[in-house]
């Protein structure tokens, strides 16, 4: 794959005249507020690095050594960060970095005639500022993005924000032709040690979390699930507090109580339920608001994801990943859905490094403290599958129980009916003739082999429901013995 370096670059014509007044405020900038800063440590009261003012990168731009390390130095560099991605990969499959991320992206986008000096680009992402890595590199493919932005990357613009935002796009000479990229998604952070939610912040004691917004409706679920809940109807908010009002009712609208676990639902499980939403509802709302005539456009979702260093006690590198989830791009109103994972190539470390602009190369943390990646992914998919273990056994539970009601109810309506047929044999209104008389007895034997047919039917079934619920409770607590 043939690469430039002008590619990555922002287009001179639409920055030439604050080129340089940009490179002035970034040195002012480094002068003021260094790139590596040392802070005290929370449990040692010691001194160490803390990478917080650093742009972020993805594991490989930062695998990427140079020419001249040694054997074992690449190999500790990789298999540290390997680490570091499985980590993320526990609670998302298939995140890569975010350099890795938006390299394809923008290869991919080129494909269908997306450029960075044809096209604007709007993020609708959460207003949290540790989402500035991403927007950054957002901003250096196409120039500076329209903010669409709203809590948890859920956005309330509506379709005038979107027609603002569009009415800033370049023009095709002669057509007149314009194209947009939309960015939507949720935030999550999940730290070195795997912990999801947990972040270090710049300045900040103890540890941080993101998203706030989500980790906030986290209880609003398990109140779902008791049931007896009140919603905010559609498109309704509360004026002090709109756009968190808005998430919360869209999000309580997604589900039903009984898809609720028992358990309410993690941060993790919150915050994919968000891009699913996000992917809904931003879809509708672009379709609403672009004319497909007039110009092209691209959807693209995912799950942006903070992977910061579990403590200040020892030094991790700050990095971003991303988890796509989805890519659409409308070229002359044909739609094509897209993945990205398999459907581009990856650079290497050393082309991201380059491309980025990287002059530092970090050294490789020592260790990951004894977290076994693996361990941690099989633990949390262990939790997660017991909860829907527990919820299999009510649902069952229920489902036996209804079944020995329906079976008992069926069983009294058969003995019901076959006591009014002996009834009816025993007290006729008329003499029968001998042919009625056989009829009538014939009818007795057949109800009464009916009956009994059906109350072992039902018997069988009740007990093949009970066989299950103990084998499932069985494998439950021989998995809880195993942790």
């Amino acid at each position: 794959m043939a690469l430039s370096v002008a590619s990555f670059a922002v287009p001179a014509s639409r920055t030439s005249g604050a080129t340089k007044s940009l490179k002035s405020l970034k040195s002012m900038r480094a002068r003021s507020r260094p790139s590596t800063v040392a802070v005290r440590a929370l449990k040692q009261n010691a001194r160490t690095l803390h990478d917080s003012y650093n742009e972020h990168h993805g594991p490989e731009y930062l695998k990427y050594s140079g020419l001249d390390t040694t054997p074992d130095e690449r190999v500790r560099r990789r298999a540290y960060y390997d680490k570091r991605t499985d980590i993320v990969r526990a609670h998302f499959k298939g995140s890569i970095g975010m350099d890795d991320w938006l390299f394809r992206v923008e290869n991919k986008l080129n494909e269908f005639g997306f450029t960075g000096d044809n096209t604007i680009a709007m993020t609708s992402f959460c207003r949290d500022e540790i989402t500035a890595p991403l927007k950054n590199g957002i901003h250096e493919i196409f120039g500076y993005a329209m903010d669409i932005d709203g809590l948890a990357g859920y956005c309330s613009a509506g379709v005038t924000g979107l027609g603002a935002g569009m009415s800033h796009s370049p023009t095709e000479e002669g057509s007149g032709k314009e194209r947009y990229v939309f960015f939507a998604m949720p935030h999550i952070a999940v730290d070195s040690a795997g912990s999801a939610g947990d972040v270090i912040r710049a300045g900040r004691a103890g540890c941080s979390h993101a998203c706030g917004a989500l980790i906030a409706m986290q209880p609003k679920f398990e109140e779902l699930k008791r049931g007896g809940m009140t919603i905010r109807a559609e498109g309704t908010c509360d004026h002090m507090n709109p756009e968190y009002s808005l998430l919360e009712g869209r999000m309580l609208r997604e589900l039903q109580p009984e898809q609720v676990p028992s358990g309410g639902l993690d941060l993790v499980q919150v915050t994919k339920l968000c891009d699913g939403v996000i992917q809904k509802d931003f879809t509708e709302l672009v379709r609403a608001a672009v004319d497909p005539a007039k110009a092209d456009f691209a959807i693209i979702t995912g799950v942006q994801i903070h992977s910061y260093g579990h403590t200040l006690d020892e030094w991790h590198p700050n990095m971003e990943y991303i988890c796509p989830t989805s890519m659409t791009v409308v070229v002359n109103g044909k739609a094509t859905n897209i993945n990205l994972v398999d459907d581009t190539s990856a650079p290497t470390p050393r082309q991201l490094f380059q491309l980025r602009g990287g002059d530092t190369i970090l050294a490789t943390p020592t260790a990951l403290a004894g977290i076994d990646p693996r361990k941690a992914a099989e633990e949390a998919a262990a939790k997660r599958r017991a909860a829907e273990l527990s919820d299999e056994i009510a649902r069952l539970t229920t489902a036996t129980e209804r079944a020995s009601q329906s079976a008992a109810a069926a069983l009294s309506a058969l003995k019901s009916e076959l006591s009014m047929i002996k009834k009816e044999t025993r007290i006729p209104h008329t003499a029968p003739s001998a042919t009625q008389g056989k009829a009538i007895a014939a009818k007795v034997t057949w109800r009464e082999s009916a009956a009994r047919v059906t109350l072992r039917t039902r018997r069988v079934s009740v007990s093949v429901s009970v066989i299950v619920i103990v084998i499932v409770i069985a494998g439950v607590y021989l998995r809880m013995l195993r942790m």
